[in-house]
Parts: structure tokens; sequence; C-alpha cells
């Protein structure tokens, strides 16, 4: 089923693909506040049907998020991974987590390993994020990524900026 989409494994994560037994957390994650800047919040049918919306980009794309669960329990605890929507100026590296993970160095764990994968296996080295101005917490995971400011821009219709990652080590 989820062939396509690549497993990624770091020191204490799996990025992988979506599975049912995720969808409690994913649900309760775009119910509350916190999915503000990943388009939430989002009533339960909107939440799976962006869990359905993973597969068909990595089916038509090749590319697409993961979502990140912990190593030993495999509980859901966000998504990372690249994006590139029809106004994108450029695939985006983006990410959320969950409450529960927030705090953890989790983001910046899984990040660091989309981030590998995108430029060994895509060719997407010095790729962007595009962190609305008031979302602090994604500016700040930006920065520790190694990400600079280089401008302000729209995306969707949104006031973002756009933060220029630094090339990845082979």
């Amino acid at each position: 089923m989820a062939d396509h989409i690549p497993m990624i494994e770091t020191e204490r994560l799996r990025l992988r693909a979506p599975k049912l037994d995720d969808l409690p957390a994913l649900t309760a994650f775009f119910a509350s506040a916190r999915s503000h800047f990943v388009g939430g919040p989002r009533e339960a049918y909107d939440a799976r049907r962006g869990m359905m919306a993973v597969f068909g980009n990595w089916a038509l794309c090749g590319f697409g998020m993961w979502y990140i669960a912990d190593r030993d329990s495999d509980a859901f605890l966000g998504a990372t991974g690249i994006l590139n929507g029809p106004d994108w100026d450029e695939p985006e590296l983006a990410w959320y987590v969950t409450e529960a993970a927030e705090g953890h160095g989790i983001a910046f764990e899984a990040t660091q390993a989309a981030r590998a994968h995108a430029a060994q296996h895509l060719g997407l080295d010095r790729i962007v994020s595009y962190p609305a101005p008031e979302n602090t917490r994604s500016i700040a995971l930006a920065t520790r990524l190694g990400a600079v400011f280089e401008r302000e821009g729209m995306l969707m219709g949104e006031a973002m900026h756009v933060y220029r990652h630094p090339k990845v080590a082979a």
C-alpha cells in the first residue's frame, strides 16, 4: 500500500507512511488551535482527507510528507517532508508536531532527516521553508536548522517569510 513512500529511521524516530491507526491522533491535532499554521483547525473528515493527500502527493510527485512516529511505540508525533503547491515559488521543507512532541527535539531530528533525504534523493539542496511571520516556534526551528531569513513572500494569499536552508553535506 505505502511501498512508494520510503521509510527513514533516526535515533528516536521513524518517518513513515500514514496508517489508519494514526487517525485519532491526527484528528485531535487538527481539531486543536495548534494546527492553525498548517491549515487547521479542521473537522475529522478533512483530517482524513489530508491523510489521503499524503499518499497522493507521493504517488504523483515522488515526494511529500512523512508521518513522524516514535521508533519504539510507533505513536504519531507529527509530520515533516516536502510540499510544492501550485503557488509555491519552490518546494518547501515543512513540519508540524503534536503538543506531546513539542520541546523534545522531535521536529529538529525529523526535519534534519527529511532535509537530508530531499538533498540526496530529490536534488533539493538549499531548500526553503515558509513559516508565517507570527509562527515564532517554526522560525526558531528553521534557525536552529541553520536556515536564514531570505525575504518576505506570499503563499496561498498569506504573508510568509522565506527561510533558506544551508547546503546539506553529502
